[in-house]
């Protein structure tokens, strides 16, 4: 294969000249509208300036050094108390800033160790048999009988959602008077507090929800501490109650949103191209090269930002301390440096390293949880619902950083012939 070379670089764009891209990027939500505006946005040059001061970033290997060099640090709250006076009246801010995904160390290695033993390979290896694999069945089944008593069902709703919601209730022993759909929505709500740019209504609904989540799971932590139960709620509540309210809020409010988007984007693969569900019934291996095909054609998250701690350089440029840059996920998994062909949808292409799950000191440790329940996903949607067809576009939440299907109805059709719609 012929090795791809970068363009000679060009003159540095100021914000004003940027403004209508960034504008541009900014409105557009669908894969293909994202396609269009990634490319602008490279061809104006690795890193585009914004009018609130930070940097696009687009290519594949910048944004990868952006998430693994430790000199790029999270908006966290030292930051955020110099920069955003105020910030602490937000309880959805203040509850992300005490997770790890907002944390650098020694908070951050602190805060995420109880994690890597919950989430370690052997404990997913375990999940996988015996908590993923059947709560898939038990919601594509159900999913699959909706679809042909009443011709039609939306699958975020009955699968997408809840079906990530009730595995990591089932990982940490969350007990059952807590209800899985009030908590699949407060947890997508909570985490929309860190879009770019959110607007005051959905700053408020994080708010509200963070509050309501940490209230439900201080209570579950106090009952888990005066009854043990033997589960991983019981041990976090043990080790450090006030701790485990965020090593929850992480779980929940980082798992339940993205492995949700996941799926949606699974099943938007399956329904309009059907040929890739007959592909998963003839082969279930292919399960596997489809889901990283979907987390590379539309990744849960589109957008990580980080502040430089120091004067760095990037895509051969200095930048100095305090520089904030957006690393464009969905701009690096289009970079044709290093996906050849970028804007075809291609599950048969060569395996490439990804950034959907991060990469460095905040890879995603519900990774391999995430990915095994969009395989197991995959395979089960293409066995029970064989005909089944997109009813209509897929609705989707609108916001460069969380795009992701809010709604998509699906049928199931008598016909199986190949699609020729645009993949997902």
């Amino acid at each position: 294969m012929t090795q791809l070379t970068p363009p000679p670089p060009l003159p540095a764009l100021d914000a004003r000249s940027a403004a209508g891209l960034v504008r541009r990027w900014r409105k557009a939500v669908d894969p293909d509208e994202l396609a269009c505006a990634y490319d602008a946005l490279a061809e104006a040059g690795p890193l585009v300036p914004t009018p609130w001061g930070a940097l696009l970033v687009t290519g594949h290997e910048d944004c990868r050094q952006v998430l693994a060099d430790r000199v790029w640090r999270t908006l966290g709250a030292g930051w955020r108390d110099t920069h955003r006076p105020g910030w602490r009246s937000s309880p959805g801010t203040v509850g992300l800033c005490e997770t790890p995904l907002q944390q650098d160390p020694p908070e951050h290695t602190a805060r995420r160790r109880p994690l890597n033993t919950a989430l370690a390979p052997r404990a997913m290896r375990e999940a996988a048999e015996h908590l993923v694999e059947p709560l898939v069945a038990r919601y594509v089944g159900r999913f699959a009988a909706a679809v042909r008593d009443t011709g039609s069902a939306d699958v975020v709703a009955e699968v997408c959602r809840p079906l990530p919601t009730a595995v990591l209730a089932g990982l940490t022993g969350m007990p059952p008077e807590v209800d899985r759909a009030w908590l699949a929505a407060e947890s997508a709500a909570m985490v929309r507090v860190e879009e770019l740019a959110a607007p005051p209504s959905v700053v408020r609904r994080a708010d509200a929800a963070a509050v309501a989540l940490l209230a439900c799971y201080d209570r579950v932590l106090a009952e888990r501490l005066r009854r043990p139960a033997g589960d991983l709620l019981s041990r976090w509540a043990a080790e450090d109650p006030h701790g485990a309210r965020y090593l929850l809020l992480t779980l929940f409010s980082a798992g339940v949103p993205t492995t949700a988007a996941l799926l949606a984007s699974v099943a938007l693969a399956l329904t309009t191209r059907p040929l890739l569900a007959e592909r998963i019934r003839q082969d279930p291996g292919f399960a596997e090269p489809l889901t990283d095909e979907v987390l590379r054609w539309d990744p849960p998250g589109r957008v990580v930002t980080r502040v430089a701690a120091a004067g760095t350089e990037l895509a051969g440029r200095d930048l100095p301390a305090g520089q904030v840059v957006h690393a464009l996920i969905g701009a690096a998994h289009r970079d044709p440096l290093h996906f050849p062909d970028p804007h075809a949808f291609d599950p048969d292409r060569p395996p490439r390293r990804l950034l959907a799950f991060g990469t460095g000191l905040h890879y995603c440790l519900g990774s391999h949880l995430a990915r095994t329940q969009a395989v197991a996903f995959a395979r089960c949607f293409a066995r029970a619902l064989p005909g089944a067809r997109a009813t209509a576009p897929p609705e989707r939440h609108r916001g460069p950083s969380m795009a992701d299907i809010a709604r998509l109805p699906v049928h199931s059709a008598r016909e199986t012939e190949p699609s020729t719609s645009s993949p997902p």
